[in-house]
């Protein structure tokens, strides 16, 4: 959906007061929001045409060259016909600077020699001409171009400086990324928190030309039915899962709306702007996976045939990521775990949702080099994190 708000301040080039043309137009629908909707085929059922109307007044057979400043592929129409309106679909979000020039076709008779003239455009003027630049077929069908001057008697340009701007939520691609939070710092490896994922608007694919004006509608579907939502003015939200998932994954969408409370001018909203149309949502299925289990096993529906995925290595005071033994989480369970020495002394006790060890004891004493042993549990109902193992550490300093 896109909206355009349309403002009627008209810049008009300098030109002497001799000028024969005298290049008007004007936006007709100035005091209406144009959304539109796309059904299911991408097919837009309301759109972002505005209508221009041109009262250029001028006796004389001209050309009329329009540009609607948006860069698209029919964003300049050239016509040697009046047209009293002239329409323009708006496909991306910005400011838009648009213009009409004109021309008195005798005045440019001689250069383009009953060719058809493609574009022109104002370079310069002085005291008594402006110099233009004209794209033109020939008769040939060649395509030329050529730099001229010509009298202000036979031209005439009008610019609307900034009058349309154009909000759209339409992406080209994905409205937003997901990743599993990785709640490691600079100076601390850990591991990740499988169920907590951190949604994000996707800043490659929406470039809105004002940031502060958007809504963002999430919702969380476990096949079909709703789980969660929620509506955010952020860009970026830390969205914990209720559980595993892998497949066929959890469906989720991202609607990015337009918020008119956002904007400063709210009593024109009311009187003239209906911006419920303007959002486009999209959804993406996300596989939620449990990385306290190892990549061969954890596709296992069999949950007490999985093997975990913990390391039985880590080197503390080697100054590199193994100086932390850890292990992923689901990052929503509570977990304990339990780690005893060769006597069977108990070293280290931790109960949290991130589990991690530095190699020292409960009193803050570092533990020797050695074969420890761990049991690790949470408090899952179905007790699917029970496990232990053995460690060996090997001290680095």
């Amino acid at each position: 959906m896109r909206n355009i708000f349309l403002c009627c301040v008209f810049l008009l080039f300098t030109m002497p007061i001799f000028s024969q043309i005298e290049a008007k137009f004007s936006a007709t629908s100035n005091q209406t929001v144009l959304c539109y909707t796309e059904d299911e085929y991408g097919i837009a059922t309301k759109n972002t045409t505005v209508r221009f109307k041109n009262s250029t007044n001028y006796d004389k057979e001209c050309w009329y060259i329009w540009n609607f400043g948006d860069n698209s592929a029919d964003s300049t129409v050239v016509t040697k016909v009046f047209a009293p309106n002239v329409e323009h679909q708006y496909k991306k979000d910005g400011f838009f600077t648009v213009s009409l020039l004109t021309i008195d076709a005798d005045a440019i008779s001689g250069i383009i020699k009953g060719g058809t003239l493609k574009y022109a455009e104002f370079i310069s003027q002085d005291a008594e001409s402006v110099t233009l630049s004209l794209t033109y077929l020939d008769e040939e069908k060649t395509l030329c171009q050529s730099t001229t001057k010509i009298s202000y008697l036979y031209f005439g340009q009008k610019v609307s400086k900034k009058c349309i701007e154009v909000y759209s939520p339409v992406t080209d691609g994905p409205n937003f990324t997901y990743e599993i939070n990785d709640p490691s710092s600079d100076t601390h490896k850990a591991g990740l928190e499988s169920f907590v994922y951190i949604l994000s608007v996707n800043k490659d694919t929406f470039k809105p030309h004002k940031n502060n004006v958007w809504k963002y509608y999430w919702s969380i579907y476990n096949d079909k039915k709703l789980i969660k939502e929620f509506a955010l003015d952020s860009t970026e939200y830390r969205y914990i899962f209720p559980s595993e998932n892998f497949d066929p994954g959890y469906n989720v969408t991202l609607k990015i709306a337009l918020d008119s409370s956002k904007f400063d001018y709210q009593d024109e909203f009311s009187n003239f702007y209906d911006l419920s149309g303007c959002a486009a949502s999209q959804t993406i299925n996300v596989k939620v996976t449990d990385h306290f289990f190892a990549d061969s096993s954890r596709t296992e529906k069999d949950i007490d045939e999985r093997e975990t995925s913990i390391p039985n290595i880590f080197t503390p005071g080697g100054g590199d990521e193994n100086d932390v033994f850890y292990f992923s989480t689901n990052g929503v369970d509570e977990f304990s775990i339990w780690i005893y020495n060769n006597n069977g002394n108990m070293v280290y006790k931790q109960v949290a949702k991130a589990i991690s060890w530095t190699g020292d004891d409960n009193s803050g004493h570092p533990c020797p080099s050695g074969t420890y042993y761990y049991v690790v549990k949470s408090n899952n109902s179905d007790k699917r994190h029970n496990t232990a193992g053995f460690i060996q550490l090997f001290r680095q300093n």
